[in-house]
């Protein structure tokens, strides 16, 4: 697997080049190959670069620490997204990303792909978010008129608290995003709808 400073990654190229590619963030205490069976099984024929997070974290990896009571270390967070910003710039200049990615985040993965967003919307062409909470519950986030992004939470996730994925549609709908919310009967794990869902709203708005 190829190297560069500060993200180790996989990066797969596939037959469809007009389509922004895959980046893929995957959850606590996991790797880089977590998501790409669910990037496969979404668009087999779309490019994905897999990143492996910045923090060894319980048996794996993670993108940001969280504090022992398992809140979110926002300074952390920060720093560790400045880091992603600067690699994605790089993955673009050197043509690792043909384009702006749509942004793929599962758990910890989708707290850091807003957070991204956060910081700088113009790095990504749209945004999935599984499992997200808000890296930023108090705060308005920068504008981003029309931006797609797609929230998926689970009805009996344990993991997140009601209202938690609705607090991150109204943030983004605030900034100007084009915002699509689902919820599944599912936990914090996949439900097996979850494929056909991305896939048909990427299709939907043209992504």
């Amino acid at each position: 697997m190829p190297e560069q400073p500060e993200f180790h990654f996989v990066n797969e190229r596939h037959a469809d080049v007009s389509s922004p590619p895959l980046l893929l963030l995957h959850g606590s205490g996991r790797d880089e190959t977590s998501l790409i069976p669910l990037a496969d099984a979404i668009a087999p024929q779309r490019s994905h670069m897999a990143l492996r997070g910045a923090v060894e974290w319980e048996e794996g990896f993670a993108f940001f620490r969280r504090n022992p009571d398992r809140s979110l270390d926002h300074a952390d967070l920060d720093r560790q997204t400045e880091r992603l910003c600067r690699f994605i710039g790089m993955a673009m200049e050197r043509t690792l990303l043909a384009r702006p990615p749509v942004l793929l985040g599962f758990s910890n993965g989708a707290i850091m792909a807003a957070s991204l967003l956060r910081q700088m919307p113009s790095i990504a062409s749209a945004a999935i978010l599984l499992r997200p909470l808000s890296p930023a519950p108090d705060a308005d986030l920068p504008s981003m008129p029309g931006l797609p992004i797609l929230i998926i939470s689970g009805e009996h996730d344990q993991r997140r608290e009601p209202g938690d994925a609705d607090l991150v549609s109204r943030q983004f709908t605030k900034a100007g995003a084009d915002v699509s919310a689902h919820q599944l009967p599912t936990g914090h794990d996949l439900h097996p709808d979850e494929p056909k869902i991305v896939r048909d709203w990427l299709i939907r708005k043209g992504i």
